[in-house]
């Protein structure tokens, strides 16, 4: 089963601090961000890195998930 690297980011734009960081298994980003966020997850165009932002932050101050497959 692949497995990810979660961690929690959050904070002004410039001065994101990252957090919370933990590798989990399961069969698909969505999956792997689900125990963490009720956000929506989207990929990134290469399908490696993904990402449950808070759809009820604003430009300046963001708060979301992310996930990066690791190698097998």
């Amino acid at each position: 089963m692949p497995r990810y690297q979660i961690w929690y980011i959050e904070g002004p734009n410039g001065a994101l601090k990252k957090s919370r960081e933990q590798v989990v298994e399961a069969a698909s980003f969505v999956e792997a961000l689900a125990p963490f966020s009720p956000w929506p997850v989207v990929e990134n165009y290469n399908h490696t890195t993904a990402s449950a932002w808070n759809p009820g932050t604003c430009l300046y101050y963001q708060e979301m998930w992310e996930a990066k497959r690791l190698p097998d």
